[in-house]
């Protein structure tokens, strides 16, 4: 067998052995794909790694892996052919170049839902798919919260008439049957429906995908109320600061303590009267030259 052939096998077989849906990003997904057979054959290139996926002994890969440059779809459709990618593994690689490559908020929307689809389609177990659902509307962890109002109706109509924004009937009674099914309400013998004590998790292998789509529906629905909500009933601000690596570290820490904090004054006695979603945003508007 020839050396070319040898070094094909060795590919296939190493993307065969990772978990792609891990990723969220193609160049991270190359990257590793990369990093590993440089690992199994230290004299592996960049340049090599090209040619193995059609682009010929050039840098591109380079510039791909290292976020220089983004993969166009059309060169994408070349990469999962090379890299023997198919079905979901497929459909999921592509969705997030469609993503990655959007320039518009909307369609950047789409390629991440379509991303998220497709994930949960690929899951074997019920139970995990349930788990993935859950991240996949904003309504459900407030519906969830809405059982623990006393005065909670579990008809669909009266849940739907107090969400904010409003959902359908449809959407309440599919969200109750997936919390039921969850196990994070329960339903008593004489049919009331309320809060349980379970531990909302992250499905395993679905940790990025789920958290980035929760926080994306999140996003969307706190640029809403700025002009559905009265002012008195938010608290929407901006802060632009210059912090050093180390302070990053230290202001995540104090928005840890503090949202534990708020948690703690949420779980006591008095009877809650609205549900409320508190989201903070810390991120980088500048970039290092490197």
């Amino acid at each position: 067998m020839g050396e070319k052939k040898v070094q094909e096998n060795m590919l296939r077989e190493i993307v065969a052995g990772i978990d792609v849906f891990a990723f969220l990003s193609v160049q991270e997904l190359l990257a590793s794909i990369y990093a590993e057979m440089k690992k199994q054959s230290p004299r592996y290139s960049y340049r090599t790694f090209s040619a193995d996926l059609g682009f010929g002994e050039t840098n591109y890969l380079h510039l791909i892996c290292t976020c220089k440059r983004q993969l166009s779809p059309r060169s994408a459709q070349q990469v999962v052919q090379h890299l023997g990618l198919h079905a979901e593994r497929r459909q999921w690689f592509l969705s997030l170049v469609e993503h990655k490559g959007a320039r518009k908020t909307e369609q950047r929307t789409a390629g991440m839902r379509k991303a998220f689809e497709i994930r949960q389609k690929s899951m074997q177990e019920g139970l995990t798919r349930d788990e993935l659902q859950f991240f996949a509307q904003w309504y459900h962890p407030v519906v969830r919260e809405m059982a623990g109002r006393t005065d909670f109706s579990s008809n669909p109509q009266w849940i739907a008439n107090h969400i904010r924004p409003r959902i359908t009937p449809e959407q309440a009674k599919s969200s109750l049957e997936l919390l039921l099914r969850l196990g994070y309400l329960q339903s008593s013998e004489d049919g009331r429906i309320s809060q349980t004590h379970s531990t909302i998790r992250v499905p395993e292998g679905a940790t990025h995908i789920a958290v980035h789509n929760y926080h994306q529906e999140m996003l969307q629905l706190s640029a809403r109320c700025l002009s559905e909500v009265e002012p008195e009933q938010r608290d929407i601000n901006a802060l632009t600061v210059p912090l050093s690596p180390e302070q990053v570290t230290e202001v995540k820490q104090m928005l840890r303590n503090l949202r534990r904090k708020i948690v703690e004054l949420s779980e006591q006695d008095a009877p809650a009267k609205e549900i409320y979603q508190l989201n903070t945003q810390v991120f980088p508007v500048t970039r290092t030259d490197e």
